[in-house]
């Protein structure tokens, strides 16, 4: 069962995400403690909770609305990623889902500097001392290309998870042939989004995706000792 605070913290955070913009003052301590019939300090409890969520700021004239923060909100999410199978898999799940789903975005937005630090990036994969800064290109590159989709919420996610989704871009980058193939296939990627090409931008991310599917598939069932590969993503049934 919730305690007042809990409740009326829930309370305030669905109206300031739907009521309030940015710098918006709330009402202040005894028109809240009025509102929902409870003491001032079960308000000022309920403040430093809404404070710690960085929903809002303390001031003289009292509490304002703080705009939203990205980065604190998915900081959550890294804690539930692990080293097993499952999680390697969910990871390049949602990185497929995620790029691929930003393509229309991605032809409309992006510009020369995008395609330039994508260029570079992909020159550096391939030319890592180490898998480690093999896979510190490899995640700038889709980073770039996050960016070219200007979503900011996307991009701010990327930039959160950049520890783990480093962490597991390493699977791979200890073999030159896949390193090499990923190189390949980022141009093919590269030349479409140059283009402004949509169709052939799909083709190519989906074909990079089936490559890195593969990989991982691969370097599962190597680390769990012969095990069966596992399906990474649907293929298509012929009828």
């Amino acid at each position: 069962m919730k305690s007042a605070v809990e409740e009326i913290r829930d309370i305030l955070r669905r109206e300031i995400a739907a009521e309030y913009r940015p710098g918006d003052l709330l009402p202040n301590e005894r028109e809240l403690a009025e509102r929902f019939d409870v003491s001032r300090n079960t308000i000022r409890e309920t403040m430093i909770h809404l404070e710690a969520l960085t929903l809002i700021e303390k001031t003289k004239r009292g509490a304002r609305v703080r705009a939203a923060d990205f980065d604190m909100m998915f900081s959550e999410v890294t804690q539930f990623l692990d080293t097993s199978g499952r999680t390697f898999t969910d990871v390049l799940n949602f990185r497929r889902i995620s790029e691929t789903g930003a393509v229309p975005l991605m032809v409309c937005h992006v510009n020369d500097d995008i395609l330039s630090r994508l260029r570079d990036a992909n020159r550096q994969m391939v030319a890592a001392l180490t898998a480690a800064e093999a896979a510190e290109a490899d995640y700038r590159f889709h980073l770039g290309l996050v960016e070219a989709s200007g979503n900011n919420v996307l991009i701010h996610l990327y930039r959160v998870m950049s520890v783990p989704l480093r962490y597991y871009l390493e699977v791979g980058k200890s073999h030159q042939h896949d390193t090499e193939t990923a190189r390949a296939q980022h141009a093919e990627i590269i030349a479409a989004l140059a283009l402004r090409d949509e169709i052939a931008l799909y083709g190519a991310m989906n074909r990079h995706f089936q490559h890195s599917g593969g990989v991982l598939a691969d370097w599962l069932s190597a680390r769990e000792d012969g095990g069966a590969a596992l399906s990474l993503w649907p293929v298509q049934r012929q009828h």
